[in-house]
């Protein structure tokens, strides 16, 4: 047995073992089928398809699916100058995964007062990213994706604000409350 055959032979596995992964790609991932209580032969299967992502949907892209809810700041300092930030800028994709999930958590929330701590805890992070900040404006909204052709004509998205609260630093409320009890 010569190197050529074992080469070949190793083609051939490595060519059976992709095109497995394409076909369980297709059908647990684009069909949507649920291999689970099927056997133990197909839950072998599932737990893979599972840890190797290929169970994952891929209808990103369709027309029906709409934009991730997104997070901003507007940082405001003394001056009145504002810097435009997020929750991670720059961050590796798992740590902007993490950020969008806790966003979408947010943004499905029905609690007021849930959603008034969540994003107190925002704003906190901003003031400590940003010491001279005197105030936070949290926004958080869905901003519509166009269709390719309408986007190239556009100017900017189109966004539809679903919650907008400006926060400032405790120890400046306190004080500005101290000066209105004092002023006549």
């Amino acid at each position: 047995m010569g190197t050529e055959t074992i080469g070949r032979g190793r083609a051939l596995v490595l060519l059976a073992a992709a095109a497995g992964h394409l076909g369980l790609v297709i059908i647990v991932g684009a069909f949507q089928v649920d291999l689970r209580d099927r056997g133990p032969l197909a839950a072998a299967v599932a737990a893979y398809g599972t840890l190797s992502g290929a169970d994952s949907g891929y209808a990103f892209f369709a027309p029906g699916v709409g934009s991730p809810p997104m997070a901003t700041f507007e940082v405001m300092d003394a001056t009145g100058a504002v810097t435009i930030d997020r929750l991670m800028s720059g961050a590796n994709a798992e740590a902007r995964l993490r950020a969008g999930n806790i966003v979408d958590r947010f943004w499905l929330e029905e609690d007021q007062a849930l959603k008034r701590v969540m994003a107190a805890s925002w704003a906190g992070k901003m003031f400590a990213r940003h010491p001279a900040a005197a105030s936070v404006v949290v926004r958080v909204e869905e901003c519509e994706v166009a269709p390719m052709r309408e986007y190239r004509q556009q100017d900017e998205l189109t966004c539809d604000l679903h919650y907008r609260a400006k926060l400032v630093p405790q120890a400046k409320l306190l004080a500005a409350r101290a000066a209105d009890e004092v002023a006549p």
